[in-house]
C-alpha cells in the first residue's frame, strides 16, 4: 500500500486550520516527502492533494511516515530535534 492511498484527505476545514497554521487535533501526513506534521508546523503548506489526515501520529507512523524534524509531530513540546 503507498503512503498516497493512505489516511483520508481534508475536509475544507481542516485544510482552513492546516493553512492557517492553527493547532488543533490530529496530524497531517505529507503523502510526496513521507513526513508526518502537526497542524501549526513552521514548514512550507503542502499542495492539498498531497496531504492525508490521520487521528494521530501512532497510525502514520505505522504506515511509514516519519516525524517532522521541524514540529516533531508526537513528541511533546520542547523535545525537538
Amino acid at each position: 500500500m503507498g503512503l498516497r492511498t493512505t489516511g483520508r484527505e481534508l475536509s475544507d476545514t481542516e485544510w482552513a486550520a492546516l493553512v492557517g497554521r492553527e493547532v488543533s487535533l490530529g496530524v497531517y501526513g505529507v503523502v510526496t516527502t513521507g513526513i508526518v506534521c502537526r497542524p501549526g508546523c513552521p514548514a512550507r503548506t503542502p499542495l492539498r492533494g498531497n496531504v492525508r489526515w490521520f487521528a494521530g501520529v501512532d497510525a502514520a507512523l505505522a504506515l511509514g511516515f516519519r516525524r517532522c524534524l521541524r514540529c516533531g509531530a508526537g513528541k511533546p513540546l520542547g523535545t525537538l530535534g
